[in-house]
């Protein structure tokens, strides 16, 4: 089954609800107070931008479904497909995020474009339409992938949970029913261990991995002992600044062939610390002698010997010894 995403059909279908009048026995608010929400929605949208964390409780701010009232009559405004994929958005990983965002906010800008134009002339289905395609077919939308099979099921586990929490909490007019919560809370952790261990099994572990396999030109093509030598011997000849450029592609290629990250020949300095993660007991050691590489090779920056004997410490530490 392919991933969905906000493609031109389903906003259409939620603005041909925000169209058709029909008759409503809910509590209607005016055109005007139905704007100011929207503008409100687009507002919570774009804050997701830096705070992506809160895109839950933007969910739970936005209303399923609005009955406005217009000088046509009264009519229903349906957000949930603005809900779904904003559950999918809060779902998804860092990738995919800032590309749903952009087709969440062109959805709810052509939500708020059609209720400013709503009043000032009769509804026209066609024009929206139109509209609507122009926006989606623009250049920055032709390579949007929607949500993923699993972001879709993470969004709808979450939904689940949440409604269960809801019913459990307000069931009875508030009669509180402590049984029910630790059995729902049991099953929420049994949910969330079950994840866990999928994710796990879907990472090989380190020491399952294939044996390393040579990349010609990469770091660990040469041993770091043959890059430590052509450092000391470029030392013993007061050339600092290439001695401490071998001796950092030495600590490079110590932890390649020690199965720090895959071989490969294009990464930058800044790659190989991030590869390492912050969480790995090499990173100070590496984050030291990448910052030495920096000022002196890259910044052209003086180098004496002490530079070059803290370098060979800092390899110390690593293990090249």
């Amino acid at each position: 089954m392919k991933s969905r995403k906000i493609t031109g059909i389903e906003a259409l279908l939620a603005l041909s609800l925000f169209f058709c009048p029909r008759l409503i026995w809910a509590e209607s608010i005016p055109i005007s107070e139905y704007r100011q929400q929207l503008q409100d929605i687009n507002a919570k949208v774009d804050s997701l931008q830096l705070h992506p964390e809160t895109a839950g409780d933007v969910v739970k701010a936005i209303p399923d479904h609005v009955s406005v009232t217009t000088s046509s009559g009264e009519i229903s405004v349906n957000n949930k497909t603005l809900k779904d994929n904003l559950a999918a958005y809060a779902a998804a990983d860092e990738q995919k995020r800032p590309e749903l965002l952009k087709q969440v906010q062109s959805y709810t800008q052509a939500m708020t474009a059609a209720a400013d134009s709503y009043e000032k002339t009769s509804p026209d289905l066609s024009s929206a339409h139109s509209k609507l395609d122009q926006i989606l077919s623009r250049r920055e939308f032709k390579k949007v992938q929607g949500p993923s099979t699993k972001d879709v099921l993470l969004s709808r586990i979450y939904r689940w949970l949440s409604r269960l929490l809801s019913k459990l909490i307000f069931r009875g007019g508030g009669n509180f029913d402590w049984m029910r919560l630790v059995i729902y809370l049991l099953v929420g952790a049994a949910v969330t261990l079950l994840l866990a261990w999928t994710i796990r099994r879907l990472r090989r572990p380190q020491e399952e991995l294939p044996a390393r396999e040579i990349i010609p030109f990469a770091p660990s093509a040469r041993g770091w002992r043959t890059w430590l030598a052509e450092a000391r011997a470029l030392a013993q000849q007061q050339d600092w600044r290439n001695a401490i450029h071998l001796a950092y592609w030495a600590g490079i290629s110590y932890l390649e062939e020690h199965g720090a990250w895959k071989p490969n020949r294009a990464r930058t300095p800044r790659e190989y610390l991030r590869l390492i993660g912050t969480r790995a007991a090499q990173y100070p050691v590496l984050a030291a002698l990448t910052h030495k590489l920096e000022v002196v090779w890259y910044g052209y920056g003086s180098a004496a010997e002490s530079d070059f004997e803290e370098a060979l410490g800092q390899l110390e530490k690593l293990g090249c010894r």
